[in-house]
């Protein structure tokens, strides 16, 4: 399986069980959810810690416990396939491993795992194409008018090829100013309101196309399995990449009532609740 643990400053992406993405962000944003969570500072504090602790991704494919059963009624292609797709991810040769789970999902095309593992795949692949550092272009706006914040905007999307571009403001004509034009630009817009901040968060270029990808591809997954833990755990960790903090915590915790067993998940979980 694959789990999404990486983040704004979140976490690693594992396959099965094993990190191959050490990510070293901190978290910056809340989201809404279900229910709304509000984020305080000193919650943000444990937040960054506990962080490190969670965000990876999961390969169905490398829980072992679950996948004796299911790799029996599979035929031996199809195993090969899953197999050489995993190598390729572990070897970041990402777009070998797209390759490989795409033709595996021709064969099985109702396999929630295999949504579940491409979708971490082009979860990685969206990463690699935003490069070394996440955000790749921020800026706190505070005494811009709206006007001179979507100069800012147009500065780093002019900038920057594929990555997110993230913006910081109190003020609510700046943060409208930003999304519509970001949006006028193509742009995937996340925006967060914290007690007295608001953060708006843009995905552009590759890295959006690879990201929306993995994100359909864990609903998918859902849609096909809906006690599939691992694929709320991934939505969370790609909400929490992009900065909409209450929403990965709602499916966060879906994943956690789905596998009350996850004492990691449960440990960052009670970060939020203290």
């Amino acid at each position: 399986m694959v789990n999404l643990k990486n983040e704004q400053t979140f976490y690693p992406v594992l396959v099965g069980a094993v990190s191959n993405r050490t990510g070293a962000e901190c978290l910056k944003q809340p989201t809404g959810g279900k229910k709304k969570m509000k984020l305080q500072l000193p919650t943000l504090i444990a937040v960054c810690i506990a962080i490190l602790l969670i965000g990876g991704i999961y390969f169905y494919g490398r829980d072992k416990a679950e996948l004796g059963i299911a790799v029996n009624l599979e035929s031996e292609e199809f195993k090969q396939l899953r197999t050489h797709a995993t190598d390729a991810f572990n070897a970041g040769k990402y777009k070998q491993a797209i390759e490989l789970y795409s033709e595996a999902l021709k064969m099985r095309p109702e396999n929630a795992e295999i949504y579940n593992d491409l979708g971490t795949v082009y979860y990685e692949q969206g990463l690699k194409y935003a490069g070394p550092s996440w955000p790749s272009w921020e800026k706190e706006l505070r005494e811009e008018t709206p006007d001179q914040a979507v100069a800012e905007l147009k500065l780093a999307t002019a900038k920057t090829t594929s990555g997110v571009i993230t913006f910081k403001t109190r003020d609510a004509a700046v943060a409208n100013a930003i999304v519509e034009h970001a949006r006028q630009l193509d742009g995937e817009v996340y925006r967060q309101r914290w007690e007295n901040e608001i953060t708006i968060n843009i995905l552009i270029g590759e890295t959006k196309t690879y990201m929306l990808r993995a994100r359909d591809h864990y609903y998918r997954a859902l849609d096909l399995k809906p006690t599939h833990s691992v694929a709320y755990r991934n939505l969370g960790s790609f909400y929490m990449k992009v900065g909409k903090t209450d929403t990965a915590l709602d499916n966060y915790q879906e994943a956690y009532k789905l596998d009350p067993r996850d004492a990691e998940l449960e440990e960052y979980l009670n970060q939020f609740r203290k």
